[in-house]
């Protein structure tokens, strides 16, 4: 198992309570590859796991990349630093045989339950990172690396994930293995709770870098993600927020409004660089 681990100490603290429930067998390795430049991984995730420095590029791709180079095991499951696996992630994985095809494994990626401000709920309503609803697309289609399985010789076959950009680099990898011939399956039950954000600056940010991502998505495979339609999305939310308002019912607003904001920070961020800083 690959976590590639940003942020600060905190980040790191909370990877370690999540990554002690987790039931490991004899030859099965964790390792957490540090992408912070400080080094803040080692001090606090070194006595449960290997941890393995990736400051060469501030990139999670990178960060997952520097992991499997230290890896030596035929299945690769990658999952992030702010989600808290199920205890037994991998024997649900590999409850059911997988085909011999099959180049990568999506898990279930969860909202945690007691997480409870508007953001959070939002989030879980429009199935944030939801693996075969989401931000993705439909199942069998791509997959998010918040917990994502990949067949070792699938990823040495494709040269692993597009390292130097913010975001996208996961749709890319699966777009690419399918075109290999490689299937992606659904393991909805080896699941993961991700901590969603919750101050509405951040939460912007994010979509605005998931922007900079579908452009570069869009350059490298032409006409797969466009950039989202801004006027046309801004006057269909602006009506639905007045209907609901009409109607009393304030959440379904505030999400619609949260929609429009979300369609502004998309558009911004498509406008912007994918390459890391």
């Amino acid at each position: 198992m690959i976590v590639p681990l940003r942020g600060d100490r905190h980040y790191a603290e909370r990877a370690l309570v999540a990554l002690r429930r987790l039931e490991l067998r004899p030859g099965d390795e964790l390792i957490v590859a540090d992408n912070t430049p400080e080094g803040v991984a080692a001090p606090v995730l070194g006595s449960v796991a290997r941890v393995v420095s990736a400051a060469g590029q501030p990139s999670s791709y990178f960060a997952r990349n520097s992991g499997v180079a230290a890896a030596g095991a035929d299945w690769l499951l990658f999952i992030d630093a702010d989600c808290v696996p199920v205890a037994d992630l991998l024997d649900r994985y590999f409850a059911e045989p997988i085909g011999e095809r099959c180049g990568a494994v999506a898990g279930g990626i969860v909202g945690i339950a007691d997480q409870d401000s508007l953001l959070t709920r939002y989030a879980r309503d429009r199935n944030f990172l939801d693996q075969a609803e989401g931000m993705h697309g439909s199942a069998g289609v791509a997959a998010a690396t918040g917990n994502l399985l990949i067949r070792r010789t699938t990823f040495a076959e494709l040269g692993g994930f597009a390292d130097g950009i913010r975001s996208g680099g996961d749709v890319d990898f699966c777009w690419r293995m399918r075109k290999r011939g490689w299937t992606l399956e659904q393991r909805p039950e080896a699941r993961v709770e991700h901590h969603h954000r919750e101050d509405l600056a951040s939460f912007l940010g994010m979509i605005a870098r998931y922007g900079a991502g579908s452009r570069w998505l869009n350059e490298r495979h032409p006409g797969t993600a466009p950039r989202w339609p801004l006027v046309h999305g801004l006057v269909g939310t602006t009506w639905d927020v007045g209907a609901h308002l009409v109607r009393g019912r304030l959440e379904p607003a505030a999400f619609r409004v949260l929609d429009g904001l979300g369609l502004v920070a998309h558009n911004l961020g498509y406008r912007a660089s994918n390459e890391v800083g």
